[in-house]
């Protein structure tokens, strides 16, 4: 078949059908040249990109799949197997380069696996045109396979390099497949510059009644590195305000759904809700309340020129998770911004650092990374990854060494010694605990003392951990006992602070909520937390070292010196830190063509999972038993229904309370647990 003939054949047939395979296909190729005016990639691979696109859907040429578009048969054998062969006859690329973009083809539409399209390779099924066999796929759909799973061991590329041009083939096809098939034009995908951020977020500001800070001024365009700045001083501004000219996107990561959301909305005010997209673990029913479930790709898939999200939507890209390639492509150039990175363990951290130094060399990304806490051992493997001091320290140690927001007490005893003393604060109280228990059992009996207490943990259901957190920002008087899940993000401003002793990044950050402002005398008490095993919920030498420098943390006498304690803390257990970092775990990712389970499955000693307590169960199994008898507004109803009284349980509790039942984890994903729950004080263990 000749060139004139095969374009002859696809004005003929359809890809859609009210399109033919021709107009489709050549509104993905015009998608993928505006896409890739922004997207860095190696020019000599240009038009191998783009007619790759425009050849992605030739299995469309079927018979079969023709006679299914117009209703005369269910199902078709999959085109993107049967059209590879034909595409491999009219790709002119070089090798290894014409493999990776027919395996992108091959996968436009299935994520590689090792057992991809085995029964049709077994059937031997064949590309059938007016009757007639124009091509046979099985056995190059087997060799591009197979040369897949060990990453093109011969083609003299290193499987890091393979990995990020097939991404950028695959990413590329779908990202221009998807925008075609949406009739959403590609200029809004990207940024159509740097400077439009910067221009943003300046304007913002200015309407805000804040003129940038000096600091903010030196820092425009510069790209990518590490920086410092105290809670309160714009650190969210500063960096956005150092997105480069050639950004194609900006992505932006933080620790939590809560404040991702709240990030979210900060970003919608400031580029416009058109302009952002958004992913986390509760997508769905966020999305949901918005009445915004159509454009689910958009935002899962980082789809709009600006992207916040749980940093663990950026990590699945490495790990080969479902349409990693799309996931992955969304970073080529993009500047990825990681927020919070102080919030991390040693396991998750790793993690990260490591997607940083992939995304660097072979993804062309600017990374910036900031904490008002970030410590010297971490800036130095920041700096070891390449990735320079973007804000000298020198230009901002005044802003700390002129702020002590709160004076430090510590005192030799449990806060169940301080109740009365507790009860009688005026104004807003935060207690802080580190584990769930001991924060119910302080809560309920400072209920016996005065009504104006609330509690908040992780232990909640999702609809009421919404509320809670409504709750927790909007306090105007009274006493807030909680755990860790007010350390990172938040908000809030409170007037006084009782606190056991904890890490010492932990205890800063807890101190961070107490005075936020700056315009009052702030006070914190540090009491020792009490029990067989007291350093629980943290590492036990973390804990241990954390305790000999609580007298440093009362002496401290500015914000610079809480960051040379922090310092100090670090100093002592980065070697549990670097000892996570050097194993290659993430390589393991990079360098398989199958989903790095394994690693997400472990990430954190302390694990919890999605679990619905005893008083919702039934109702949940019911749903998930009775799911086909169901309609579409019924099956929406039943799966949010089943996120709202989600709560997140460790792994050790779910152990011996687990509820197994098949179709609940079939259907949701999740387990029962057999504990009583109240809204009150959340899941009773």
């Amino acid at each position: 078949m000749e060139w004139d003939e095969l374009v002859c054949l696809m004005k003929e047939r359809k890809a859609k059908p009210d399109k033919s395979l021709y107009e489709h296909s050549l509104g993905a190729k015009k998608r993928a040249e505006a896409l890739l005016r922004r997207i860095p990639h190696p020019k000599e691979l240009e038009d191998c990109l783009l007619l790759h696109v425009f050849l992605h859907d030739l299995g469309k040429l079927d018979d079969r799949f023709q006679e299914k578009l117009k209703g005369e048969r269910k199902k078709a054998p999959p085109h993107a197997f049967l059209g590879v062969e034909l595409a491999f006859r009219f790709l002119p690329c070089g090798e290894p380069y014409k493999k990776i973009a027919l395996l992108s083809i091959l996968t436009h539409h299935t994520d590689l696996h090792e057992g991809l399209y085995q029964g049709e390779i077994d059937r031997e099924e064949k590309l059938i045109v007016g009757g007639k066999a124009l091509s046979s796929p099985a056995e190059l759909v087997f060799d591009l396979r197979e040369d897949a799973i060990v990453s093109f061991e011969d083609c003299g590329l290193s499987p890091f390099k393979v990995r990020a041009l097939y991404t950028l083939f695959n990413g590329l096809l779908r990202v221009s497949d998807w925008f075609e098939s949406a009739n959403l034009p590609a200029e809004t995908y990207y940024l159509d510059s740097g400077k439009s951020v910067r221009e943003a977020v300046l304007g913002y500001l200015l309407g805000k009644g804040f003129k940038p800070r000096d600091y903010q001024l030196r820092v425009l365009g510069r790209g990518g590195g590490y920086f410092r700045l105290p809670t309160g001083d714009g650190k969210t501004e500063t960096s956005l305000l150092a997105t480069p000219d050639g950004a194609s996107k900006v992505v932006y990561s933080l620790p939590t759904i809560t404040t991702t959301e709240a990030m979210r909305k900060r970003f919608e005010g400031i580029f416009g809700s058109e302009n952002v997209s958004f992913a986390h673990s509760l997508l769905f029913l966020s999305l949901y309340r918005r009445g915004e479930l159509d454009s689910k790709l958009l935002h899962r898939y980082a789809m709009k020129p600006v992207f916040v999200s749980t940093v663990d939507q950026i990590l699945l890209a490495f790990l080969n998770y479902p349409r990693f390639p799309v996931r992955e492509f969304a970073l080529r150039g993009a500047h990825w911004i990681i927020d919070e990175i102080h919030a991390y363990t040693p396991y998750t951290l790793s993690l990260i650092l490591q997607g940083i130094g992939y995304a660097k060399e072979h993804l062309g990304t600017e990374v910036t990374v900031m904490s008002a806490t970030l410590p010297g051992p971490l800036a130095r493997e920041l700096e070891r990854l390449g990735l320079g001091e973007l804000l000298p320290f020198s230009e901002v140690r005044e802003r700390y060494s002129s702020r002590r927001r709160v004076t430090v007490k510590v005192r030799d005893e449990g806060l169940l010694n301080a109740l009365d003393e507790i009860s009688g604060e005026k104004g807003k109280v935060l207690v802080v605990t580190n584990t769930v228990s001991r924060a119910r059992e302080i809560y309920e009996a400072l209920r016996e003392k005065r009504a104006d207490v609330y509690l908040f943990h992780s232990r909640f259901i999702h609809k009421d951990r919404e509320r809670k957190m409504e709750l927790v920002e909007g306090i105007e008087r009274g006493i807030l006992v909680a755990t860790q899940v007010v350390e990172v993000s938040l908000d809030i401003d409170y007037d006084v602070l009782y606190t056991e002793a904890a890490p010492v990044d932990a205890l800063i950050q807890r101190l961070g909520r107490v005075n936020r402002r700056g315009l009052k005398d702030g006070k914190a008490y540090i009491f020792q937390p009490e029990g067989k095993r007291p350093y629980l919920p943290y590492d036990k030498r973390a804990y241990s070292e954390a305790s000999s420098l609580l007298g440093e943390l009362e002496g401290a006498g500015s914000e610079l010196d809480l960051l040379r304690v922090n310092d100090g803390f670090y100093e002592r257990i980065w070697g549990r830190y670097e000892a996570e970092i050097r194993k290659p775990k993430l390589e393991k990712g990079l360098m398989m063509w199958k989903k790095a389970e394994k690693v997400l499955k472990t990430r954190d000693t302390f694990m919890s999972l999605p679990s619905i307590p005893e008083p919702f169960l039934d109702k949940a199994i019911e749903l998930a038993a009775g799911w086909e008898e169901l309609g579409e507004e019924e099956k929406l109803r039943a799966t949010v229904f089943v996120i709202e009284h989600t709560v997140n349980v460790p792994i050790w509790t779910l152990e011996e309370y687990k509820h197994f039942n098949e179709d609940l984890y079939e259907r949701f994903g999740v387990f029962g647990v057999e504990l009583e729950y109240d809204s009150e004080v959340g899941l009773r263990e």
